[in-house]
């Protein structure tokens, strides 16, 4: 351990505001030329307040420094109870700790919206309403007699404390299942698949206190719900066909501070596990019973985090921020070696396409309904690819999509921008010095990156891609949450499968309605936004929905969790299908 050093000793309120600029410009990436000149980062437990002049106009070096300020306080030790309070004994980074981290005491969705039932520890008494109980996953009662709570699987150490990260999503919104190459695969038939990345989604104080509160319970989904959904989705609707009426309470606003996470975790190899290039930690995640028709236990073991989405509502956006930080080792070539360096800079072409095979995609077009949606085309059109180290995913046999098969991850589709390759720079030497400053050998959290952040929405005209040189902002994806092409270049609205067979259905994806009507996705007044990337998705539940950017709300109860899956045996998770019966076009 090394030794700590307390906030009374003059030399911590050093090492605790390190700060560094990146002295060294990176090259320029070719989607985005910026000033790549990076803000200062400080190692702190505290959260900023915001991005300095807000966020609406903010420059992306600036709004990159306040997303690394996020990450390093939500990424210090936590006390537990009370839940998203960091330790402020500890440090970041603390050598040999194995408690949680600020961000892993947020709620589980499932902690917000049970199965059945009130949430655990739930108590009518303000402010937090019982939020600092210790974590209990509890599902449908009906499928889990146990109150909800799903039973262990064979061979389960039960004497294992609750883990704090909950997978219970297996797939990127139904899409398609993520694996990581360069972990080797177990035996045939087994009931999951070492290298899967698998997904969990929490929410802080500020939103289950929100959502929770006897005067809304918006929880239960109830009347009160009900008509505060509609009465955004009503504002919408008439704001998207010209109208000017003003938008009438009730409806959901989430407070200041609400804040949201989704992760992705994954099983390393031993020499992975060894090497301290990963955040490790304890998760529970999900399998079928062998034998068992519908039967699912979990299993708790240490694997890694592969990603990190943080999207938090600040004083200056209401439409939230949208930060997604990345482990450095995720995209390799088919021989293992590294396509980016730990902040980014392209390093390698392993292939002229991202994608193996290649993809190109037909824009969606206003005047003929049968493609109000772009169209995937695959180069063969059956996807065969060799993993070998590199990543790939596995289409959802159920999803709407035109191939099967396996399709390799060759690189991004948008390289992370110079300016934000700064930012990573200037953070990790922050956190070198914070390290030698504090005695810590080595760190993990020297080998993730920012990939991207959004701080304001931006706006694109449909049926053609966005071609600004923010491209790569415009259409901010993480490499194991967001792959597919889809994902990678996403903008506009989901839709439901149509079932007229004359009519296209090979996307969720859709720019235009039926009639051939533009369809956007962020509302910021007073302007509707067609946005990409994590804001416009996000969006959705915003303008579709009408819970104020929040799938976590727009879910609801969840009545079982997702298992890890076998490639090409993945069903449309019965989350995705809830979310597209409420994600229908208003317009």
């Amino acid at each position: 351990m090394p030794r700590l050093i307390h906030a009374a000793v003059p030399v911590l309120l050093l090492s605790q505001s390190v700060s560094c600029v990146a002295s060294n410009k990176p090259d320029s990436t070719p989607d985005q030329v910026g000033s790549q000149t990076a803000a200062a980062i400080t190692i702190s437990p505290n959260l900023p307040a915001d991005i300095p002049g807000g966020a609406p106009g903010s420059s992306l070096p600036a709004a990159s420094a306040f997303a690394w300020q996020e990450f390093i306080a939500l990424n210090w030790p936590a006390l537990g109870n009370p839940r998203d309070t960091p330790d402020a004994t500890k440090l970041f980074g603390q050598p040999g700790y194995t408690g949680p981290l600020v961000w892993h005491t947020f709620r589980g969705k499932v902690e917000i919206y049970p199965g059945s039932g009130v949430p655990n520890g739930y108590s009518s008494q303000p402010p937090s309403f019982g939020y600092d109980a210790p974590p209990q996953y509890r599902y449908s009662t009906s499928q889990f007699p146990n109150g909800g709570q799903v039973p262990p699987c064979a061979g389960q150490d039960l004497g294992q404390p609750t883990a704090w990260i909950n997978l219970d999503e297996m797939s990127e919104i139904g899409l398609n299942t993520m694996y990581a190459g360069k972990v080797p695969t177990v035996s045939p038939g087994a009931p999951s698949v070492q290298q899967q990345f698998l997904f969990m989604a929490k929410a802080n104080r500020q939103e289950y206190a929100y959502v929770v509160d006897p005067a809304t319970s918006y929880y239960t989904h109830g009347p009160q719900y009900a008509a505060a959904t509609q009465n955004f989705i009503n504002f919408y609707t008439q704001l998207s066909n010209g109208g000017t009426a003003p938008l009438k309470p009730p409806y959901i606003n989430f407070p200041v501070d609400t804040i949201e996470s989704k992760a992705a975790w994954r099983r390393l190899s031993t020499t992975e596990a060894a090497s301290g290039r990963f955040y490790t930690a304890p998760v529970r995640y999900y399998e079928s019973i062998p034998g068992s028709a519908n039967g699912i236990c979990y299993r708790q073991d240490t694997w890694g985090l592969a990603a990190l989405h943080i999207i938090r509502k600040t004083p200056t956006a209401p439409y939230f921020v949208y930060a997604t930080f990345e482990q450095a080792d995720n995209i390799l070539d088919a021989n293992g070696q590294p396509v980016e360096d730990v902040n980014g800079k392209v390093l390698l072409n392993p292939g002229a396409s991202p994608m193996d095979p290649a993809i190109t995609v037909t824009p969606a077009v206003a005047a003929n309904p049968a493609t109000a949606s772009s169209i995937e085309h695959f180069s063969p059109a059956s996807a065969n690819c060799r993993p070998e180290q590199r990543l790939y995913y596995v289409n959802s046999p159920s999803a709407p999509l035109t191939t099967q098969g396996v399709i390799c991850v060759n690189k991004r589709v948008h390289d992370i921008p110079a300016d934000v390759i700064a930012a990573n720079q200037a953070a990790h030497a922050s956190i070198a010095a914070y390290n030698a400053a504090n005695k810590i050998s080595s760190s993990p959290w020297l080998y993730y990156k920012l990939v991207n952040v959004q701080a304001q929405p931006l706006d694109k005209p449909q049926g053609q891609p966005y071609t600004g040189p923010d491209i790569a902002t415009f259409y901010q994806a993480n490499i194991v949450v967001e792959t597919d092409s889809n994902l990678q270049t996403f903008s506009g609205q989901f839709q439901k499968p149509i079932a007229d067979p004359s009519v296209n259905t090979n996307n969720l994806i859709t720019e235009f309605s039926l009639t051939g009507k533009p369809l956007t996705n962020v509302y910021y007044s007073p302007k509707l936004y067609n946005m990409g990337g994590c804001m416009g998705c996000h969006g959705n539940a915003q303008v579709s929905a009408g819970t104020d950017f929040s799938f976590i709300l727009a879910g609801g109860r969840v009545a079982a969790p997702e298992v890890a899956v076998l490639p090409s045996s993945a069903p449309l998770p019965e989350r995705v299908q809830k979310l597209l019966g409420v994600l229908t076009n208003h317009p």
